[in-house]
């Protein structure tokens, strides 16, 4: 039994041990979505359903055809007697029906389609959107650990330091418990982070359709967003993908009004066509003998028509009442339109001003962190010779912790800001940050 746990035990050491490691920039974590998201996959089946319809979107043209084969044998004697024996007939029918929704009914499939494409990239934007937003979260989470574990070891280093201060009788025993203190309370709120930063690997592998046991490794940073400009942006409203969806709904919905015109008031077409052949053998004696052993059957036959739709010219019918709720219908759809490009109008104008007071933060944060930075510095010669206590230490440290988080966090800011200008705008990741 200890065997077999040794032998299980290597397996596993060795399982670890050649764990796949996977580094991605931000481009191949986009590449692996859409080749892996579910929801990718899942949008590419509903628009190829789309496009079958429109492919077969002229279905209603094809003809009706019918074939029949009959045969007939008297079972009773008096029926043998009779002048027909048995009989065979074979007959087909082919018909076809043309309406004015014809026209309407083909140009529905393909705003269908239209619109399925539209939701198809719209659903590959959002997941690319949400890719590189947690992609640089996580780079984000990063670079705060860094920080917080540099905290670390530089208060692990001041309490050694303290430490062969106090042996050499240098130190109090209170100043050496409180570097002690400082050091042993900072490593909690890092191992926190490193858990949330698992949790939220785990997540973004799953977003990614990557494999729970590869070892995710992340090559890229917050740097360089903040040579956006402005200047490259070109309002283009008819790029966004909300827009683009209201108006192709405005083009469905005309449709079916055309559709619903036509099936009120147009005529329809009809035309068909049956033939028939057969043979019957008859009966050489009896009361009803004829003398003929062989009956020639065959039947052609042509059949039009014009249907003309009265009820569709009465004001209280359900045709003209279904005209008046589209169009209604119609007139809102065109007013959503309107407010639809308001607020994206809107939106970029935030989106704008949202950049330019993080460009701006990140300047004065920069400062900030220079001068926290020098403090720091002069703040522990100063300790280090005697002239400062540990609490200015320990501020001093504190600002610049909380100077470069900040100014961290405004980078992401920075970053999440141009990314949802570039959704909203509807051009490609990626335009407004090179």
């Amino acid at each position: 039994m200890k065997k077999c746990l040794f032998i299980f035990a290597m397996l596993l050491m060795a399982g670890f041990a050649f764990a796949e490691e996977l580094t991605v920039t931000v481009e191949q974590a986009v590449e692996l979505a859409m080749q892996n998201n579910i929801q990718v996959k899942q949008a590419g089946r509903t628009l190829a359903s789309a496009e079958r319809a429109n492919k077969n979107s002229w279905n209603s043209v094809s003809p009706s055809l019918s074939a029949n084969v009959q045969m007939q044998i008297p079972l009773m004697e008096k029926q043998r007697e009779m002048d027909v024996n048995y009989s065979v007939s074979i007959s087909g029918s082919a018909s076809l029906r043309l309406h004015p929704s014809l026209y309407s009914s083909i140009k529905g499939a393909k705003l269908q389609l239209e619109q399925g494409q539209i939701t198809y990239e719209d659903a590959l934007r959002s997941v690319e959107l949400n890719v590189r937003k947690i992609f640089y979260s996580l780079i984000l989470s990063e670079q705060t650990i860094e920080t917080q574990k540099r905290s670390v070891e530089a208060a692990k280093r001041q309490y050694e330091t303290n430490l062969a201060k106090y042996n050499r009788g240098q130190l109090s025993e209170l100043d050496l418990f409180s570097s002690q203190v400082n050091y042993e309370s900072k490593m909690p709120a890092v191992e926190s982070q490193e858990n949330q930063l698992v949790n939220s690997m785990e997540s973004f592998k799953q977003l990614l359709g990557v494999n729970r046991d590869v070892k995710l490794n992340l090559k890229g940073s917050l740097e360089g967003f903040e040579k956006f400009d402005e200047e490259k942006v070109q309002i283009n409203l008819s790029n966004s993908s909300a827009i683009k969806k209201i108006e192709k709904q405005i083009e469905a919905a005309e449709n079916q009004l055309l559709a619903t015109r036509f099936s009120a008031w147009g005529p329809s077409l009809s035309a068909s066509y049956q033939v028939g052949v057969g043979n019957a053998m008859g009966n050489t004696s009896g009361a009803m003998a004829t003398g003929r052993k062989n009956i020639e059957l065959s039947s052609h036959a042509i059949s039009l028509g014009v249907s003309i739709p009265l009820d569709g010219y009465l004001p209280w019918t359900t045709g003209p009442m279904n005209i008046a709720n589209q169009k209604d219908s119609l007139e809102t759809l065109k007013e959503s339109l309107e407010a639809q490009k308001r607020t994206t109008q809107l939106s970029i104008e935030n989106s704008l001003r949202t950049i330019r007071q993080a460009q701006s933060q990140m300047k004065s944060l920069e400062g900030t962190v220079a001068l926290a930075q020098k403090t720091y510095d002069l703040t522990q010669n100063a300790y280090n010779q005697g002239s400062r206590d540990l609490n200015s230490l320990r501020n001093a440290e504190d600002s610049l912790i909380s100077a470069k988080t900040q100014l961290q966090s405004q980078n992401y800011t920075l970053v999440n800001a141009i990314l949802e200008l570039e959704n909203t705008l509807g051009v490609p990741f990626g335009t407004l940050s090179k």
